[in-house]
């Protein structure tokens, strides 16, 4: 059940969590050598070897190639339309955002993104985060992402996560308008600002974070 003698606690800690009584009894259920084994089968007396040696080494002779207990390759999850799904929301919250068309940065950035993860069999990765953090924020339980999800603007564009890893800018929620300001190294921190085309409050958006990760 496990390699070392030592790691048997963590074999009573996982029993016990899945509700075992008997989960403290697993000690000795490590991979023994010989010399243990023919000490564990003594009471046979003079079969033990034939018992512990020959015959395990006579079945294996048996069994023709190499024989694998987890077959070689990747196995991630299918979804139906994963790879279609997450660019159509991410295109549409995009637009939402920043209008249709895109301006040209924003839209760069996500399309080598979008290209990276669907080309490299990541998007179901993406629509299963987008569907862990939908139904955890409906429960009433917050989530926050790290690593090159954190950092990516399609997790953003897909409600994965809440930091936008544009570069630091003005955005018009209203008429779109943005300024980007790129001596800054963080979109908060930028001086309140009033949108010259229609005269409310621009919000200040963007924490500079690359996605090449």
């Amino acid at each position: 059940h496990y390699t070392e003698p030592d790691d048997a606690i963590y074999r009573n800690i996982v029993m016990a969590g899945m509700g075992f009584e008997d989960a403290e009894s697993g000690e000795g259920l490590y991979m023994k050598t010989t010399d243990e084994m023919m000490e564990e089968f003594s009471y046979l007396g003079a079969r033990a070897q034939e018992i512990v040696v020959d015959n395990t080494n006579y079945i294996a002779s048996l069994i023709d190639g190499d024989i694998r207990p987890v077959p070689a390759g990747k196995f991630p999850p299918k979804i139906e339309g994963a790879k279609e799904t997450l660019r159509k929301t991410c295109m549409e919250r995009a637009h939402a955002q920043y209008g249709d068309p895109l301006p040209k940065d924003i839209e760069d950035r996500l399309d080598i993104e979008l290209n990276s993860i669907i080309n490299n069999g990541y998007a179901v990765m993406y629509i299963i985060a987008q569907k862990l953090v939908t139904k955890s924020l409906a429960d009433g339980y917050l989530v926050g992402s790290r690593g090159s999800v954190g950092s990516s603007l399609a997790a953003f564009m897909s409600d994965i996560t809440e930091v936008n890893s544009l570069a630091p800018h003005y955005l018009c929620p209203d008429d779109k308008y943005i300024e980007w300001h790129e001596d800054y190294s963080c979109g908060v921190d930028l001086p309140d600002k009033i949108c010259p085309k229609c005269g409310k409050p621009l919000t200040k958006q963007g924490f500079n974070i690359p996605f090449e990760t």
